[in-house]
C-alpha cells in the first residue's frame, strides 16, 4: 500500500478536511477469494490494509478519514465490506470511482472488525 497525507476530502460533510489518500493497494493473488488458486491463502488482507490506513489517519489527526480511487473489480469491496461512500466516477482519474470514509464510517469499520 502506498499512501499520502496531502489530499483533501470531497465528501460533502467533510469538504476540504485532510485525509489519507490510498494511492495504491494490492493484495497477493493467492490471497484473493475470487481467484481459484491452489496455494495457501491468508484472508482479510485487504481489510487489514484499510484498517492500517484508517489508523494512520487517526494518528495524523485526520479522524480516520481516508480516500481512494477503485478499480472496477474492487468497487463492491470498498462499498460493502469497508462501508466507504461512493462519490462517483472521477473523469480526471481514468474514469475510476472515488471512495471516502467519514470519521463515523471508519469507527464503524474498526468496530465491525473487532467483533469478528
Amino acid at each position: 500500500m502506498i499512501v499520502d497525507s496531502l489530499s483533501r476530502c470531497k465528501h460533502e460533510t467533510q469538504k476540504a478536511k485532510p485525509l489519507i489518500y490510498i494511492d495504491y493497494l494490492e493484495n497477493a493473488p493467492w490471497n484473493r477469494k475470487e481467484l481459484d488458486c491452489d496455494q495457501a491463502r491468508i484472508t482479510g488482507v485487504g481489510q487489514l490494509l484499510i484498517r492500517a490506513a484508517i489508523e494512520l489517519s487517526i494518528n495524523e489527526g485526520f479522524a480516520g478519514r481516508i480516500g481512494l480511487h477503485s478499480l472496477p473489480q474492487a468497487d463492491s469491496f470498498y462499498a460493502k465490506t469497508c462501508g466507504m461512500t461512493d462519490l462517483g466516477v472521477d473523469s480526471s482519474k481514468e474514469g475510476l470511482k472515488y471512495f471516502e470514509t467519514t470519521p463515523e464510517q471508519s469507527k464503524a469499520f474498526i468496530a465491525k472488525g473487532e467483533s469478528l
